[in-house]
């Protein structure tokens, strides 16, 4: 795994700035280029009025000084020493912004949690849950009050043993032998998935039922620690709850400074919602979130 190039997202207010300490650490840490992105973004009647016709022509100069605003902001004094490009997408929303990703082929994507809305801003709150969605590369979700530099020391991962799941699984392993961080891998048994698969069988009381999920994913856990995260200074636990509510307090629990998450996880009686949980999860993390497309 190499992170050549990092794509960081700003809308110019100060809450996306806050974000530009750990690209900018990052892109020292893994020796990339980094690709400072703005958004200005033009209302579906400007880019077609009618299908017909086609798009509105929009003049270079109409965006001449918003490339000036990002050009200035990537000469800033905690970019000194990187390589930084510039570069203004201009389309309607998260489609042409994620189009863009792909185009420069960013293999991380660094954005806040929310800024303010705009024709040339981004709306960093339902924004960035849609670029979680869009993107293909791994997303950062920059957590914090400051814009410090990442400092990556204990890595949280959920993980629900599912095959598709497994990248997820694999850019914990990569950030945590990459810091030198420990690590703790998590799987939660959910009540509601788990009394259906308990109802096939009916073997003893609910509860001891559950208990047998937990001592299962342990061992699984073990295994795998043992064969893939050698070196790596690695934990496991398994809970019981809601995977939402269990992941944000576990995560806690450990102190972790760095989430990982996917996005997708298939259904089945050893999941978790990773749908509808990594989006409850990132906007209310205790700290920085990285979501990886399983």
């Amino acid at each position: 795994m190499s992170i050549a190039r990092i794509a960081l997202t700003t809308d110019f207010s100060d809450e996306s700035r806050l974000a530009f300490g750990t690209a900018a650490s990052l892109a020292r840490k893994f020796g990339s280029e980094l690709l400072l992105l703005h958004l200005a973004q033009l209302p579906p009647a400007v880019l077609s009025p009618w299908p017909e016709v086609g798009p509105y022509f929009i003049p270079d100069e109409a965006f001449a000084e918003v490339e000036k605003r990002l050009a200035d902001m990537a000469r800033e004094e905690c970019f000194a020493g990187r390589n930084v490009r510039s570069l203004v997408i201009r389309d309607e929303g998260v489609e042409g912004f994620a189009h863009a990703i792909a185009e420069q082929k960013a293999d991380l994507v660094v954005t806040a949690t929310h800024g303010f809305s705009g024709v040339k801003r981004i709306l960093l709150g339902s924004f960035a849950e849609k670029l979680l969605r869009a993107v293909a590369c791994p997303v950062l979700v920059h957590r914090g009050e400051t814009g410090a530099p990442l400092s990556v020391q204990r890595v949280y991962v959920a993980h629900d043993f599912m095959p598709a799941s497994r990248p997820a699984l694999a850019a914990a392993r990569f950030w945590a032998e990459t810091f030198g961080a420990k690590a703790r891998l998590h799987f939660v048994v959910e009540h509601h998935a788990s009394l259906y698969d308990y109802a096939k069988h009916m073997a003893g009381t609910f509860q001891q039922y559950l208990e047998s999920v937990k001592v299962q994913a342990l061992e699984r856990f073990r295994r795998i620690i043992a064969e893939e995260w050698k070196g790596i200074d690695a934990e496991a636990c398994a809970t019981v709850g809601r995977p939402a509510d269990e992941i944000l307090r576990e995560s806690k629990s450990f102190g972790a400074d760095l989430m990982v998450l996917g996005t997708h996880s298939r259904s089945g009686l050893e999941r978790l919602f990773l749908g509808s949980v990594t989006r409850e999860a990132v906007s209310r993390a205790p700290c920085s979130v990285l979501t990886v497309r399983c």
